[in-house]
């Protein structure tokens, strides 16, 4: 390897390969984001606990894998809403509400991604 590229690649951030965020030591969210309630395993990555947000349309984690404020590794669970509409708010007993903290250890032990977000799901789910 070159000396000027063995310099360039010393100066990028090291990207964590499970998540393609730098890996940091504390949170860097926006402030709807809560520390959650439960057991909830650390980032392999970053070390950290996740923080959560729970609204209508979504349910996301935010760790201290980030690139911005705005830009962030995240898990997901399907939201309350797309459970209504799924099931035409029929079978509301299809929504867990734990189900943010289940994708999210199974992520830690395995790094398998269960629940994808809306914007790459072609299921209608979201």
């Amino acid at each position: 390897m070159s000396e000027a590229k063995n310099e360039a690649s010393e100066l990028m951030p090291l990207l964590c390969v499970g998540t393609g965020y730098e890996p940091h030591n504390f949170h860097y969210c926006i402030d709807a984001y809560e520390d959650p309630e439960g057991d909830w395993d650390d980032c392999p990555y970053c070390g950290l606990k996740p923080k959560v947000w729970t609204f209508d349309n979504g349910r996301s984690t935010a760790c201290g894998c980030w690139e911005s404020k705005y830009d962030h590794f995240s898990i997901h669970a399907e939201s309350i809403m797309s459970v209504h509409k799924r099931t035409d708010g029929k079978k509301m007993t299809e929504y867990d509400s734990d189900e943010l903290r289940t994708n999210w250890n199974h992520w830690c032990k395995t790094g398998e991604v269960i629940f994808k977000h809306a914007g790459i799901r072609n299921d209608g789910r979201w």
